[in-house]
């Protein structure tokens, strides 16, 4: 058996659509990211869905710092590209996702809101730690910001939040270092070949 300190561990990611300042974000987002490998390990690979706004530039950030990304969208490309008010910044996110490590897509059956909590909670199971964007304001609706960062505070989930107005990060949740990988696996591969499984069965 493998080490458990050596498996993969997942950071999971949530955000706000609306970022005043995209610039300084990235700035901040690239510390954090890179304190959170270093808490989670070099075999860290982040897992997050694709929004606009705060998504795209953690996504943007884990690409740069060579960071593999698993990718879940509660809808089509098709259907994000519509509803995406931003043409060239969901172009932007769509390169984003095609160099990936994986990439899921909820099945269509679903109603755009079930699909966006479907998203949320397989983040929260799997997520060792969580990086929030967020601006500490109560949000209301199923897969908010908020209502995310409670889900993992109630988990006992480490979690770390940017404040969307400031800039500034603390934690929300303490991180355990000594916990194990909440996954389970111990190869990237089992990982990948366990969520096509579960993929899969949910088409």
């Amino acid at each position: 058996m493998n080490d458990a300190t050596k498996q993969p561990k997942l950071l999971g990611f949530a955000g706000q659509r609306d970022v005043i300042d995209p610039d300084r974000l990235r700035v901040v987002m690239r510390r954090e990211v890179i304190a959170m490998r270093d808490l989670l390990g070099k075999k860290m690979i982040a897992i997050t869905s694709a929004a606009a706004g705060a998504d795209g530039v953690f996504l943007k950030t884990c690409v740069e710092l060579r960071i593999p990304t698993i990718v879940i969208l509660p809808v089509s490309e098709a259907r994000f590209a519509n509803d995406d008010e931003d043409a060239e910044e969901w172009a932007m996110t769509r390169r984003l996702c095609s160099v990936a490590l994986a990439k899921y897509v909820v099945p269509s059956r679903h109603l755009a809101l079930d699909a966006h909590h479907l998203v949320t909670q397989q983040l929260l199971e799997w997520a060792d730690a969580f990086l929030f964007v967020w601006s500490g304001e109560p949000q209301v609706g199923v897969a908010c910001t908020g209502e995310t960062v409670k889900e993992a505070r109630d988990l006992g989930i480490p979690s770390r939040i940017i404040d969307v107005v400031s800039y500034t990060a603390k934690w929300e949740t303490p991180p355990d270092p000594s916990r194990k990988a909440r996954c389970g696996f111990d190869t990237r591969a089992d990982l990948l070949d366990f969520l096509d499984a579960r993929f899969s069965e949910q088409g």
